[in-house]
């Protein structure tokens, strides 16, 4: 087994969790731009469109940092 023993946790299973916090926090600030924030900006589709753009963009290099990707 690679995993922490029971009622404990190692430094890979400890970072697996943050980097999942990190995640959601991510997740729930996307959905708060998209429902109380971008609604303010503008009527114009081009610019939501851009910010979801850029937005998705850095969750995904973020995703990709912490990742393992070997």
């Amino acid at each position: 087994m690679n995993g922490s023993p029971r009622l404990s946790l190692n430094k890979k299973d400890a970072f697996s969790v943050l980097r999942g916090a990190l995640l959601a926090g991510g997740g729930a600030i996307v959905v708060y731009l998209s429902t109380q924030v971008l609604p303010n900006l503008d009527d114009s589709t081009v610019i939501g469109a851009v910010i979801a753009g850029v937005g998705s963009t850095v969750l995904n290099a973020i995703r990709k940092y912490l990742a393992d990707t070997r």
